[in-house]
């Protein structure tokens, strides 16, 4: 009996130490999570952070209506032309097909008079609300943040 014993508790250590850490999963709750972590780094104008993120294919179609390769978008973030003073998302749907990810909802955005947004606005600085589109992308065991649409809200009559 003892031997038994033995040997049970040398097959546990062995199964425990040869266990890896968990791998990311491509699923709806890391997608969310890359999805915030991309809110955050906006947040925060953190171009290095957005720069590992991003997809070497990646593209916005921008709220000033054209559309920015990944190059001109860190360009902006790095020399101020986008930024906010508040930034809220409001995830409204989340698809996952495959290996695209797509996060969708509503914003509410206070760009910073700094940015290229809060230049051209001649309203004191009042919230946007937006609609975006966040296309992800799952390779190499983790999201890609791929494309992005965003537009302003009509004011309603």
């Amino acid at each position: 009996m003892r031997g038994m014993v033995w040997i049970a508790f040398l097959c546990a250590a062995i199964s425990v130490a040869g266990a890896s850490p968990e791998q990311p999963r491509r699923d709806e709750a890391s997608l969310r999570a890359a999805d915030a972590a991309q809110l955050s780094a906006a947040r925060d104008r953190d171009a290095d952070a957005l720069e590992r993120m991003m997809h070497p294919a990646f593209t916005v179609n921008s709220p000033e209506g054209e559309m920015w390769p990944r190059a001109k978008v860190l360009a902006l973030w790095r020399n101020r032309g986008i930024g906010h003073e508040h930034f809220e998302r409001t995830v409204e749907s989340v698809t996952l097909v495959k290996d695209i990810g797509i996060v969708a909802g509503r914003e509410i955005v206070q760009p910073s008079p700094d940015s290229l947004a809060g230049q051209r606005r001649h309203d004191g600085g009042q919230p946007v609300m937006r609609r975006f589109t966040n296309v992800w992308l799952w390779d190499g065991g983790r999201w890609w943040f791929l494309a992005r649409h965003a537009n302003e809200m009509a004011a309603k009559p």
